[in-house]
């Protein structure tokens, strides 16, 4: 018969303890790569924007150039494209993808680069007005799911934040969608441009991105007018 005594059960009790905080240290520092491609993506930009920020407040050319340098290698713009027009994009031309992917990457550069710039023009970066939670999700899948919070600097209520992530063939992971609150970018495109196709056609949808980044280009040098002026 086996019998326990206080000296065995105290043993086990230790031996348990010890393999548990192995498993856990173990499992601390095997940070899945989407995940740390995230965080420190998100360091250094954070790092780099506090310190240009005295630039980019007289020069909003400066944010544009960090995120097309920094950000935009890490975004798949034409998995992006093809998530965005859903049954469209197999319907569209090659031609009319093209221009679509380049068009619509201009939009989603313009829009976050001015909503940085408007941004720091009231406001002081802090190096933790981003956190990351926890990795959950299965590491062998070409998809991942990275969640994060946006700490508001005056203490209000968290903003949640989701990036989604796909390994290409290459063996590179880059962001395909976020959501903001469950809203995601993807989706709310996805609505509005589908509704300029099935009433105006594509080359419709092509012709108001052209205008939309036109505009935009105009609002970003009157913009900057204003502020030498």
């Amino acid at each position: 018969m086996l019998t326990f005594n206080p000296n065995n059960k105290s043993r086990m009790l230790f031996t348990f303890l010890a393999n548990l905080f192995l498993f856990t240290a173990v499992n601390a520092n095997e940070i899945p790569e989407p995940q740390r491609l995230m965080e420190e993506t998100s360091s250094q930009m954070i790092k780099m924007f506090i310190e240009k920020t005295p630039a980019i407040r007289k020069n909003p050319d400066v944010a544009h150039q960090l995120i097309r340098e920094n950000l935009v290698p890490k975004i798949n713009f034409k998995l992006m494209s093809r998530w965005v027009l859903g049954k469209n994009w197999r319907k569209a031309t090659p031609e009319q993808r093209k221009v679509f992917t380049k068009e619509f990457k201009k939009l989603v550069i313009k829009f976050y680069s001015r909503a940085f710039v408007q941004y720091l023009q009231k406001n002081d970066l802090k190096e933790d007005i981003i956190s990351f939670k926890p990795y959950r999700g299965k590491l062998k899948s070409k998809y991942a799911t990275v969640r994060s919070q946006i700490n508001p600097p005056n203490g209000g209520e968290p903003i949640k934040v989701n990036y989604d992530l796909y390994l290409s063939k290459s063996g590179i992971w880059q962001v395909y969608d976020v959501s903001v609150e469950g809203i995601s970018l993807v989706t709310t495109y996805r609505s509005s441009f589908k509704e300029i196709i099935s009433q105006k056609g594509m080359d419709a949808l092509l012709a108001d991105l052209k205008d939309k980044n036109s505009s935009l280009n105009k609002t970003v040098e009157t913009e900057q007018a204003i502020e030498k002026s």
